[in-house]
């Protein structure tokens, strides 16, 4: 089933035209015409079944669903198929995002690759749209769903691909007010400035890029 999901997502590409937009017109001509339908109709089936594939599959088939979910993520960031907006607005409807962070507990029968893919898709859906200032208010969803204890927790992981990828999406959640209000109550501050000390460099720049963010608004 994973390998299906893959070859799914990865078919999404040729379904959408070249100038995607947000709300569905991928062509940019005002109209949502029944090609683009069919693509956003595969993407919302791509996203049920990796939905499934979180919840209900194996160890294996959960690391590939959350690795396809946030390569997908990042790649409509900055390329095709889909507007950022659009990926992420699907993702939300889909349920992905709560069963992300689901994924995270430390009750969840998931693997330390399945959990750092897990943050990187949340890291990636937060993650506002670049063509534009507005606050697509993705990084407040993703908080609103629980995100951030687990985040705050896994800064202090002993593994240190754990660190990097939950000190990686603290600083893009620190981003949106509301998100860093939730970080500091979570006491965030405290592992963010162990790693920012005595994590590896890549975990230091993101640690210290939270803490930047969060001291916008909270002196």
């Amino acid at each position: 089933p994973s390998r299906l999901l893959l070859i799914v997502l990865l078919g999404l590409g040729a379904a959408a035209a070249q100038e995607p937009t947000a709300d569905g017109d991928t062509n940019g001509d005002g109209v949502v015409d029944a090609a683009e339908e069919r693509a956003q109709q595969q993407l919302h089936d791509s996203l049920v079944q990796a939905a499934a594939l979180m919840e209900h599959g194996s160890a294996t088939a959960k690391e590939a669903a959350t690795e396809e979910i946030a390569r997908m993520a990042i790649i409509t960031t900055i390329d095709q198929p889909f507007h950022p907006v659009t990926y992420r607005n699907a993702a939300i409807k889909a349920g992905i995002v709560e069963l992300l962070v689901a994924l995270l507990s430390p009750t969840a029968d998931a693997t330390a690759a399945a959990q750092r893919n897990a943050l990187a898709a949340l890291e990636a859906i937060a993650t506002d749209d670049p063509t534009t200032d507005l606050d697509n208010d993705h990084a407040r969803y993703v908080c609103d769903a629980g995100a951030v204890q687990h985040v705050v927790r896994l800064l202090s992981s002993p593994q240190e691909q754990l660190q990097v990828q939950s000190a990686a999406c603290a600083a893009i959640l620190a981003e949106s007010v509301p998100c860093q209000t939730a970080l500091s109550a979570a006491k965030a501050e405290v592992p963010l400035v162990q790693l920012g000390t005595f994590g590896n460099d890549v975990a230091k720049l993101h640690a210290l890029a939270a803490l930047e963010q969060m001291a916008l608004n909270n002196p």
